[in-house]
């Protein structure tokens, strides 16, 4: 029943299920997590708490407090009150950094932070903040106690704890086995060991995991057991609920060994408890355990038991490779040896898994001991022997079967084999892609393998060679095992590939937004983000590349899903379309938005560097204008409210560069707004008084205008509400228009009249009492005229809403009306020249009375529509300006109207009524007449099947029936007496026309009926005769195939005396009688005669077809044509396999001859089909030929035979000889090519070298230095693999010619070379960047004393008296002092931009550079000089 259940679920409802349970763990694990959290932050100083925590992780202020409590360590953080997205975005970078950069307590290695960004954070997804709180978790509580305990580092394994990596994804395995998915690793199971060593074990409670064992609260208790034993009865607690348990338990953890209280018994009494959650509380535990590194006595013991355990496994392998040896070596037959191999590879099966358990990596570091090395060095050798001596066999089958085995052996091979993820998505995805091109390659020969496999296991035996029963059941397995599996393993390694596309788009985008969302510096560097974007986003349509793969991964993980089958499967594949959409989501969303920020910091400098320009230029035009007279400062400070709002953009613009930029570029802002807004506030407390002279002016302009606009609104209003109005559907409808607009415009006249009451009041404070009264009184009547429009118009404009529709479609109806009175008059006039009986007579009669039941019922409608109009403005009490008379004429002239249609109409029916009656009488028997006469014409015309056609005219004509036509006459006879006389001759001729076609048919009828019988007698004849002759064509055609004897038997059979060919002379003679009986002119009469010659042709067509079978010579031409060929075949491949086997080897010609052999392998198994098929056909020759004959062709196929083993034999020599030569070659190859991508990198190199003289400043060329050193230390490592392989090759080198030898030796030269280019042009580039940089520093201390020396100089230029006088010119002479030796050092600086060896754009730069300051010092030192000078004087 569940599993009725289970299969009847959909997978909508399982993924519903596990959602909900995925939310269930989150709401867990957020409760937990947040606890824990709390009593980190609570230490802080001032302390801190997280209320939410996917919100309070947004800014990452809480989670850097966080850090620094856990590391001791201070991190920079942005905080404040208009925080923004960077900002928070910044701090969440920091933070991951910061773990970036820890090590792992177990590996070693710095913590890998995969799929964790910033931005997700920043918006608070649930997965990501818990997945990077549970890292936090992981390394600084549970990674840091659990590393301390001595005795349990030996549970390490190689991965660390903190390695938040994607799942590996492994290529299909022989059976559905699940990948393990590294969760916590070490910590994990160290943790684990601790609980079952150390309290668990004490208290007989078995704990297998994190999960279900800790739910009855038991425990929990024996951790406190063991850690204070007086605390806990352990007694009571085996027979407690599991909700007591769990609260007692949480409560003594609390009060009595201050551990947090992280858990609520709701938490852990469910059915699947959070393992995460769990174990963050357990670790609490470890820092009360009273003895940490004596927590297990049994340690060493351990130690003990597992060398001993290794080195009795170590001499069980070894001799089980001895036995192996021996095996393999002991000369047996096939079958023999295949049953030894099952032997040992049962054996084998049985100590795997035990072996591979013992192999685990004890040591934290993840390395062997030297006792498992040994151990895994062995079972190694082993496994590698029994799957060669595996291959062997397989090969040592008869061909074609041997080839079989070792292409199944590769696919295997390509089905088991794993996938390396790199750390790099987009170098996984190659690899992937790499792997998925060579499978297909290999797997698109499965049906052909198959098919000839199948042929073999069928029969048993290769060529008459029995293959061992159990062999070949296994490979049967192993190939349902490959068809069954490939294309499921296409299908997953194509998903996968294009996941780790997208993943690696994904990471793409990530890394750019990270670059992007920086602290900003000038406005050149702003743009070229700007342009990096534009060019990475825009201009190579990242967006679109990243849907088109995402398109193509949902449909390849659609068909995937559904080809597995697996439910696990299809979550996970689920779960990661879904994260991945997810963050995509947001993703894309903050890549759209940095353009957007981009160009804001562009216009924010734009506009700042704008108005501090203009600013600047006004403030020293306004601070000369304060000595000048009062007119001249009213004149000049009228536009002041301007400047001031230049001043407040200046403020707006300054701010924000200071929150988006970097720290140098922001105090650089900052000083520069505290200058200039010390100037406006000292000018400005002097002029502010000038900053409304001519305010009064625009408000008084702005006030009548106002007025003006309203009062003529108002009075525009009043008139369309007042003047009359003839009721029209048109005039209603531009009335509601204007209202409409009215409407529309009505709050914008009540914002203006609030606008001008304001400008009003501040007039008036300013004005004379009258002009004051005289303003208010004006606006009393604005308000009042205002208000009767808004009551007025919004009644007027309803009801005249209401009035448009019934007068519209009173309109509509009236315009129907007249047109259709015209079209009745139109019709009456056609319908008095036309003849009642024709067509268009009936045509506009019909017409005429649709017209006439739309002008009564059109009218009708006019009558209600009007009365509702009418009765609509009567009562109206908004509507009495309409003018209702042209509406009432208008209804009153339709209706004369309709009247006179009315009495028009009547007068004509009753003329047309008189002469319907007998028309009708005679178009009915006319029809009637009509119909017979077409269906006897019909049937004189119809072709078809004659036998058809025979039977139903027969039927037909024998009841066609007198009565009809003289209906006919009659009904016409009477018409005539009524008709005009030009009306009748056409209606007599009509019927001399019917009256003559029916004597025709029946003329006509029973020669028709005569040629019918004919064709049908004609057609079987004609039917026995094309039987004969079909039969004789098969026979022709046959002979070549099936011998002249089986057709000649068969023709005696078919053409016996009962055959078709004596049933077509019975079929003539009947012909022959049928024929008689027509007149003498009708051809058909001639139809006996060729049927005579027909017949005599099909008899000499069979007896000479018999002939020609009696008489075939040629039964034993393709035999001997093909024994010929073979023959011939053998023979010549013969001689070349000798060449072959006795000509010397080199790699020149290594490959002509692997072809030339896999030919001659392909051709036997063709001429080996070839033998098989002239063996049997030597038997059915035997039959129809003579002894002598049969004799001599069997000597000769038993001659070919045995040339062709001998063939066979000397073919398996040679494909040895080359797979021994092809084994060396190959690695010599390997070398080279080694050697030719190491030559290849040093050019990269060179390029990058020259980049880096070339950069736009000294950051970038230092950032470029880094990275080509690290990809120089890349070369360096790769040479170092290539030195091995050399070593490798040389000590290899037996099967290779001198040539080879020289070569490589030539190879490693050419690399000694680049590398020594290489160190030389790495030190001079760093001796370069040395100097750059001191010609930085130089540059930099000249300009700061310029920007200083100018500041200095602006104070001291002021003075009040003659000590201060004096006081300054000092400081003009220590300040030219300075000068001089800021001249000396301006001038080196224009001597090493010169010397500098960078390339020639920057070497000019920095030379203007130089040149530029060597100016302004110069220009300095002359200022000084004069205003000493004047001084002085």
């Amino acid at each position: 029943m569940a599993a009725s259940r289970t299969a009847s679920r959909s997978p909508r409802d399982i993924a519903n299920v596990m959602q909900r349970l995925q939310d269930e763990q989150e709401i867990v694990q957020k409760r937990t997590f947040t606890k824990w959290i709390n009593s980190h932050l609570a230490q802080r100083k001032p302390p801190m708490v997280v209320e939410d925590l996917f919100e309070d992780m947004k800014d990452g202020v809480k989670l850097l407090a966080l850090l620094e409590v856990l590391s001791g360590q201070k991190l920079p953080c942005e905080q404040g009150r208009r925080m923004k997205r960077i900002h928070a975005v910044a701090n969440i970078g920091t933070a991951l950094k910061f773990l970036e950069g820890r090590q792992s307590m177990y590996r070693g290695s710095p913590i890998k932070l995969v799929n964790i960004n910033s931005t997700d954070i920043a918006d608070g997804r649930p997965s990501i903040v818990l997945g990077l709180v549970w890292t936090i978790i992981l390394y600084f509580q549970i990674e840091e106690l659990t590393s301390n305990l001595p005795q349990l580092r030996s549970l390490s394994g190689s991965a660390s704890s903190l390695d938040s990596v994607v799942s590996s994804e492994t290529a299909s395995p022989p059976s559905k086995r699940k990948v393990a998915t590294k969760v916590q690793g070490n910590a994990k199971k160290a943790l684990l060991k601790w609980v079952q060593y150390t309290a668990a074990k004490q208290a007989g409670v078995e704990v297998k995991d994190f999960g279900r064992s800790w739910r009855s609260g038991v425990a929990f208790h024996s951790v406190i057991h063991a850690i204070r034993p007086e605390l806990v009865d352990l007694a009571k607690v085996k027979v407690r609920s599991n909700r007591e348990n769990l609260e007692e338990a949480f409560s003594i953890a609390e009060t009595e060994l201050g551990i947090p209280r992280l858990l609520d018994p709701e938490d852990v009494d469910v059915d699947k408890p959070d393992e995460k959650s769990i174990m963050t509380y357990v670790a609490q535990f470890l820092k009360y355990y009273p003895d940490i590194h004596n927590a297990g006595p049994d340690g060493l013991e351990n130690d003990r038991e597992d060398r001993l355990i290794l080195k009795e496994m170590k001499v069980w392998i070894e001799q089980f490779e001895k036995d192996l040896t021996r095996a393999q070596v002991t000369e047996s037959n096939l079958q023999d040896k295949y049953q030894s191999f099952k032997h040992f590879r049962v054996q084998y099966e049985t100590r795997r898994k035990q072996i591979e358990h013992l192999l685990q990596p004890l040591h934290r570091d993840g390395k062997l001991t030297l006792d498992q090395a040994l151990v895994k060095q062995s079972w190694d050798r082993v496994s590698s022997r029994l799957f060669d001596w595996h291959i062997q066999l397989d090969k040592s089958l008869p061909a074609p079967l041997g080839n079989i085995g070792a292409w199944l052996y590769r696919a295997e091979v390509a089905l088991r084999e794993e996938i390396a993820i790199q750390q790099v998505h987009e170098e996984t995805a190659n690899t992937i892609q790499r792997k998925l091109e060579q499978h297909k390659d290999l797997l698109q020969n499965t049906d052909a393998h198959k098919r000839a496999f199948h042929e073999i296991y069928q029969t048993r035996s290769v060529n008459g060679i029995p293959v061992p029963p159990d062999q070949l059941e296994d490979m049967a397995e192993r190939f349902h095992f490959v068809s069954s599996t490939s294309e499921l393993h296409l299908m997953k390694m194509e998903f996968l590939e294009l996941k780790y596309r997208l993943l690696s788009l994904l990471v793409l985008a990530e890394s750019k937004l990270k670059s992007w969302i920086i602290k900003y510096g000038r406005r050149d560097s702003v743009e070229l983000l700007l342009q990096n974007y534009i060019s990475f986003i825009e201009n190579s349509k990242f967006f679109e590349q990243y849907e088109v793969t995402y398109q193509i991964l949902g449909q390849t993980a659609e068909m995937y899903v559904k080809a597995d089958g697996s439910v696990e499967e299809a979550e996970n594949v689920m779960k990661f379309m879904n994260e991945t959409t997810a963050q995509w989501r947001n993703l894309s969303v903050e890549v759209r938005s940095v353009r957007s920020m981009l160009e804001e910091v562009i216009a924010n400098w734009d506009r700042y560097d704008t108005t501090v320009a203009s600013l600047q230029a006004w403030l020293e035009d306004a601070e000369k204008m304060l000595n000048q007279s009062e007119h001249a400062k009213k004149d000049f400070f009228r536009n002041l409210p301007h400047w001031i709002q230049q001043h407040t953009a200046m403020n707006d613009a300054g701010n924000f560069l200071i929150e988006t930029c970097d720290e140098v570029v922001s105090r650089d802002v900052k000083q520069q707004l505290l200058l200039l807004n010390g100037r406006w506030r000292e000018l400005f407390m002097e002029v502010k008084q000038y900053a409304r002279a001519d305010e009064l002016e625009r408000l008084k302009k702005e006030y009548t205008d106002c007025v003006t606009a309203l009062s003529e609104f108002a009075t525009e209003a009043h008139r369309k509400l007042s003047e009359p109005l003839e009721v029209s559907f048109m005039n209603v409808k531009l009335l509601i228009q204007d209202l409409e607009d009215i409407e529309q415009r009505i709050p914008v006249m009540d914002a203006q009249y609030k606008i001008i009451t304001k400008t009003a009041h501040l007039i008036t404070k300013e004005s004379s009492q009258e002009e004051a009264n005289e303003m208010f009184a004006t606006m009393a009547g604005l308000k009042e005229r205002l208000t009767k429009v808004k009551e007025r118009y919004s009644p007027c404009l309803s009801e005249a809403q209401q009035l448009s529709t019934p007068l519209e479609e009173l309109e509509k109806q009236m315009t129907c009306f007249y047109d259709s009175l015209g079209k009745i008059n139109e019709i009456i006039t056609v319908l008095e020249h036309e003849a009642q009986s024709s067509a268009l007579f009936k045509q506009k009669h019909q017409e005429l009375l649709a017209c006439q039941e739309s002008c009564k019922k059109t009218m009708t409608q006019i009558e209600k529509g009007s009365q509702s109009v009418q009765k609509f403005v009567t009562v109206s009490n908004v509507l009495k300006h309409f003018d209702q008379r042209k509406l009432q004429r208008q209804v009153a002239d339709a209706h004369v109207t309709f009247q006179n249609m009315v009495k028009k109409t009547g007068d004509w029916k009753k003329h047309v009524e008189t002469n319907s009656r007998l028309m009708k009488k005679f178009e009915e028997s006319r029809a009637e007449l009509e119909k017979v006469l077409w269906m006897a014409q019909q049937g004189l015309e119809e072709k078809g099947d004659p036998e058809e056609l025979l039977r139903k005219h027969t039927e037909f004509y024998s009841q066609l029936d007198q009565r009809v036509l003289n209906a006919f006459l009659k009904a016409c006879d009477e018409l005539t007496d009524i008709l005009p006389e030009q009306e009748q001759q056409g209606l007599q001729e009509a019927v001399r026309k019917l009256h003559k076609q029916w004597k025709d048919l029946q003329g006509e009828a029973p020669y028709h009926l005569l040629h019918l019988k004919i064709d049908v007698e004609k057609n079987r004849f004609l039917a026995c005769v094309e039987e004969c002759r079909t039969e004789l064509d098969r026979e022709t055609r046959l002979v070549p195939q099936e011998g002249s004897e089986k057709i000649i038997k068969e023709h005696r059979i078919f053409f016996s005396d009962k055959g078709p060919h004596h049933l077509c002379e019975k079929r003539l003679q009947l012909i022959e009688e049928l024929c008689l009986k027509l007149p003498g002119r009708d051809p058909i009469r001639d139809t006996p005669g060729a049927c005579h010659v027909t017949l005599r042709e099909l008899r000499a067509s069979i007896d000479g077809t018999y002939a020609k079978l009696v008489a075939d010579p040629d039964k034993w031409k393709e035999y001997t044509s093909r024994v010929s060929e073979c023959s011939s075949w053998i023979s010549a491949k013969e001689a070349q396999l000798k060449a072959m086997k006795n000509e010397a080897m080199d790699t020149s010609n290594h490959g002509e001859v692997i072809r030339a052999v896999e030919d001659i392998r392909n051709g036997v198994t063709r001429k080996g089909e070839t033998l098989s098929w002239l063996k049997s056909r030597l038997k059915v020759l035997i039959e129809v030929s003579s002894e002598n004959e049969a004799q001599k062709q069997g000597d000769e196929l038993a001659k070919l035979s045995i040339s062709f083993k001998a063939l066979v034999t000397l073919l398996s020599e040679v494909e040895k000889m080359l797979s021994n030569f092809g084994d060396c070659v190959q690695y010599k190859e390997i070398v080279e090519s080694s050697l030719e991508e190491l030559i290849s990198g040093p050019e990269e190199v060179q390029e990058q070298a020259e980049k880096i003289l070339d950069a736009e400043n000294l950051f970038e060329a230092q950032q470029l230095l880094l990275h080509h050193q690290q990809k120089t230390k890349r070369i360096a490592a790769k040479k170092m693999d290539v030195q091995q392989q050399i070593t490798q090759a040389r000590q290899g080198e037996g099967g290779l010619q001198g040539p080879v030898q020289e070569e490589l030796r030539k190879l490693e030269g050419t690399l000694d070379g680049l590398e020594r280019g290489r160190e030389k042009q790495e030190r001079r580039i760093q001796v370069t960047l040395r100097k750059w940089e001191r010609f930085e520093t130089n540059k930099e201390t000249v300009v700061r004393y310029l920007f200083q020396t100018g500041s200095s100089h602006e104070r001291f230029l002021s003075f009040s008296s003659l000590e201060s006088l004096s006081s300054e010119l000092e400081q003009t002479k220590e300040f030219s002092k300075r000068t001089e030796g800021i001249a000396v050092q301006a001038e080196n600086l224009v001597k090493e931009a010169t010397e500098i060896p960078l390339g020639p754009r920057n070497r000019q730069r920095l030379q203007r550079q130089a040149t530029s300051i060597k100016e302004q010092v110069k220009k300095l030192e002359e200022t000084l000089e004069e205003e000493y000078v004047l001084d002085k004087s």
